[in-house]
């Protein structure tokens, strides 16, 4: 018993110990490359459960090509490319 209280303990430091590098790399990543704020702070519900899908699909994507269906990442690309447009029509409007 001891022993497995042992390895659960060990698997939650490194869990815990993943989620801060994680999130300290998103805060930075965003900070340093975008320079803006992650999704966290503008929809709680998409930072926790629609992000780890997406970095997921993009991993299975990069890795090893693969696609929900045929032409999803071309899709998902596009949209993110309007919606990066978007953003940064929004920022110059408002820095105008």
């Amino acid at each position: 018993m001891n022993s497995h209280c042992s390895v659960v303990a060990t698997f939650l430091q490194v869990v815990l110990a993943a989620q801060i590098f994680c999130w300290t790399g998103q805060f930075i990543g965003h900070g340093v490359f975008e320079k803006r704020a992650p999704a966290l702070l503008d929809n709680l519900s998409q930072a926790f459960l629609m992000a780890p899908f997406f970095v997921l699909l993009e991993i299975l994507q990069k890795l090893f090509g693969y696609e929900p269906y045929p032409g999803f990442h071309a899709n998902v690309s596009k949209r993110i490319e309007a919606d990066r447009k978007e953003w940064q029509e929004k920022k110059q409007k408002k820095n105008s």
